[in-house]
């Protein structure tokens, strides 16, 4: 963050009751994470695809079959203990074939749920980041049009004694009120646009901050080095990149998995059988007949959904990589016309509005020029603060992209 740029934009600013409190950037992106649903929702899948992904490898429960044949309860020579048939059969699945394609396809979901946990995390500190620099750029703005309408308030009644005394037109006091009343339209509208930032703030971070003081934060640097080779090292770091690598990996695995459904998978059959009050044992073998479907069209989905997902595995990594390079490039072009920003901006537009000012107080009457340069003045204050902002934010999406963390 310039130096300059605050001081500037509140020397004209009326003063005010001292702040309650005061919030710095990095506690708004700390609190952000601590209370958004969004991240705790993305964890709380995360943790139980892991937990999925651990109980993936064990066999499936086997099946209990309990019969009894014969029933005659009607019959006067029934006799339960002889003339009842009992069969007891316990069935356990073998998984031989379908065991490492669910492994698979475990840790794929898992690996993915993960990635979507830390890209939600992101979204959630580059949001705040955003939310507390328009909140901050509310205030700023809020304090540069409140000196703004003062000044055209006292131009008013200045002229309106002109006006009276001869010395001036009632046109150009007419020009100067119209011009008060634009200044207290954007006024308006810029409360507006600062109340509702303080709120969407105050829901990110789950305190209020109407009250608080926000502290002018530093610029994050953006990525040193060559964007190209930047951004190649910076995908192995990247969830988004992860993410899609996890989605690829769990649809091999289904493929695998719906490959292998295509063969007869064993069960082992094991019980107890009592038939004309004589006990023995029961011990098989269960198996499918692959004859007919052989889980074809689960398996030609799961292929489709494999090369599906390579594809898109490719596209993601060429995006992550010209994203990457922009972004820093952006970044880097961002600060450095930042840096000269007061020098070509901001410091001519007040010297401007000085020097009409100046000239009216002596007795000029040129309205469009004191007009022009009131408004100049405000409107490259709003520019500095809007390239402010966007070189902020383009540093923090710059460095997201090159796998660092959103603040150094």
């Amino acid at each position: 963050m310039t130096p300059w740029l605050l001081p500037f934009l509140l020397a004209q600013a009326p003063a005010g009751p001292p702040p309650s409190a005061t919030l710095t950037l990095v506690e708004a992106v700390t609190l952000a994470r601590a209370h958004s649903p969004i991240a705790g929702a993305a964890r709380a899948r995360a943790e139980g695809a892991e937990t999925s992904a651990k109980a993936a490898g064990r066999l499936a429960d086997p099946t209990l079959e309990l019969t009894m044949e014969n029933w005659r309860p009607t019959a006067d020579d029934f006799v339960a203990s002889t003339d009842l048939d009992v069969f007891a059969v316990i069935t356990q699945p073998l998984d031989l074939f379908t065991r490492g394609g669910r492994k698979a396809q475990a840790r794929g979901e898992s690996s993915e749920a993960r990635a979507g946990w830390l890209l939600a995390e992101q979204g959630v500190q580059l949001e705040a980041v955003r939310r507390y620099l328009e909140t901050w750029r509310g205030r700023d703005l809020v304090a540069a049009l409140e000196a703004q309408a003062d000044n055209l308030a006292g131009i008013v009644v200045s002229m309106e004694k002109r006006v009276r005394e001869g010395y001036a037109a009632e046109a150009d006091l007419l020009r100067f009120r119209a011009e008060a009343a634009r200044a207290a339209n954007h006024l308006a509208r810029a409360r507006i646009e600062r109340e509702r930032a303080e709120a969407e703030l105050a829901f990110l971070v789950g305190r209020p901050v109407a009250g608080a003081r926000l502290e002018e934060p530093d610029l994050p640097p953006p990525p040193a080095g060559e964007p190209e080779a930047l951004a190649e090292l910076a995908l192995d770091r990247r969830p988004d990149v992860a993410a899609a690598r996890a989605r690829a990996a769990r649809a091999r695995g289904t493929m695998s998995l719906e490959q292998a459904r295509r063969y007869p998978d064993l069960a082992l059959a094991g019980g107890y059988k009592r038939t004309a009050g004589l006990d023995t044992a029961v011990v098989g073998l269960v198996a499918t007949v692959p004859v007919f479907e052989r889980n074809g069209r689960a398996t030609a989905r799961a292929e489709a959904d494999a090369r599906t997902a390579d594809l898109e595995l490719e596209a993601t990594l060429s995006r992550a990589r010209a994203e990457a390079a922009i972004l820093v490039r952006a970044a880097r072009a961002l600060q450095a016309r930042l840096a000269r920003l007061d020098e070509d901006l901001v410091r001519p537009a007040e010297e401007a509005r000085r020097s009409a000012l100046a000239a009216f107080r002596e007795g000029a009457t040129d309205v469009l020029r004191v007009v022009d340069a009131e408004r100049t003045n405000t409107e490259s204050r709003k520019e500095a603060l809007d390239l402010t902002v966007e070189a902020f934010l383009t540093s923090c999406r710059a460095r997201l992209a090159a796998g660092l963390e959103v603040l150094p």
